[in-house]
């Protein structure tokens, strides 16, 4: 498995669309990055805008684990094997998740040291606020990878599997903004600093259960799929 793993990551450049996908990412890198921190400054340290940049995980490991699943090269190798074909669904689904993981911390890593320099001193969150951000964002991104993984084993093609995603993707943010608009006022308020800090872990334990085990649950999802395919085929 971890070869296989290891294969996967090294196909990630081609999957992110080659080079003009590469430079997208280097571009959201620099923004998000750099000019976004330098912008808010101090505003970057606020629990709530590291949340968002923890969440960042998902713009990588869903159209990663999309082509790797229903891109036409990828199905025109996929091996006949039952066996063989879930192993590779799992090493396609952790590498992706890696992917979508490392992206954000990466992110998060250039905001933390674009403040610091702004500030001519190292400004860092506190460590179990770092340890949360990272534990969030895998989960995020392995339940976006997940996610990717059950709606590309069903659909026509990579592109119709990215555009379901973008389109579920917007409607969770759609519902997200409605939610933090018509919330109770009491929950905005603990939703501030320092409150928000003081409630991160227990509220990142509750979200990391549910997305892994929503994970779980997609990825049999996405394997039943294959399933399905292989004895169509073979009918």
């Amino acid at each position: 498995m971890r070869e296989t793993v290891i294969w996967e990551l090294g196909q990630v450049p081609r999957r992110m669309g080659g080079a003009s996908g590469i430079l997208t990412y280097a571009m959201a890198l620099l923004a998000l990055g750099v000019l976004m921190p330098w912008y808010l400054g101090f505003g970057f340290l606020d629990v709530t805008v590291l949340l968002a940049y923890a969440g960042l995980s998902v713009l990588l490991a869903g159209p990663v684990v999309a082509e790797s699943v229903a891109g036409e090269r990828e199905r025109s190798t996929a091996p006949t094997n039952a066996g063989e074909r879930r192993r590779l669904l799992h090493a396609r689904v952790i590498a992706g998740a890696l992917c979508g993981w490392s992206f954000s911390l990466l992110i998060l890593l250039m905001g933390v040291t674009t403040v610091s320099l702004s500030a001519k001193h190292a400004v860092l969150p506190p460590a179990l606020v770092s340890l949360d951000l990272a534990v969030i964002s895998l989960t995020l991104s392995l339940a976006t990878a997940s996610t990717a993984a059950a709606i590309s084993a069903r659909a026509s093609s990579a592109k119709h599997a990215k555009r379901s995603l973008r389109q579920g993707f917007l409607l969770l943010l759609v519902i997200a903004i409605y939610y933090s608009r018509f919330m109770p006022r009491d929950w905005k308020e603990r939703a501030t600093i320092p409150a928000a800090a003081s409630g991160l872990t227990e509220f990142v334990v509750v979200v990391s259960v549910v997305l892994v085990g929503l994970s779980t649950a997609l990825l049999k999802l996405a394997v039943s799929h294959l399933e399905d395919t292989e004895i169509r085929l073979n009918i």
